[in-house]
């Protein structure tokens, strides 16, 4: 099931990030962690898993800062 929600935010936010490398799988875990973002399942026409609003911002935030950090230690 994690990973099932790792891939969900990652295809949610990936186009939104400016990350230079790509970022493996336990680096997006690391920073989704971080946050705890609550999801909702959303029953309406289609069955989905949506990110709560409350976290949107925050999360998005946070997976920026986190994961451009191994890319900020290399330009040193």
């Amino acid at each position: 099931m994690q990973a099932l929600v790792i891939r969900l935010i990652q295809e949610e936010f990936t186009p939104l990030l400016s990350l230079s490398t790509k970022a493996s799988e336990s680096d997006w875990s690391r920073a989704i962690a971080l946050v705890d973002p609550t999801l909702l399942y959303c029953t309406a026409e289609e069955p989905t898993i949506r990110i709560c609003p409350e976290f949107y911002q925050l999360l998005r935030e946070c997976l920026q800062r986190e994961l451009t950090k191994p890319a900020q230690q290399n330009s040193y």
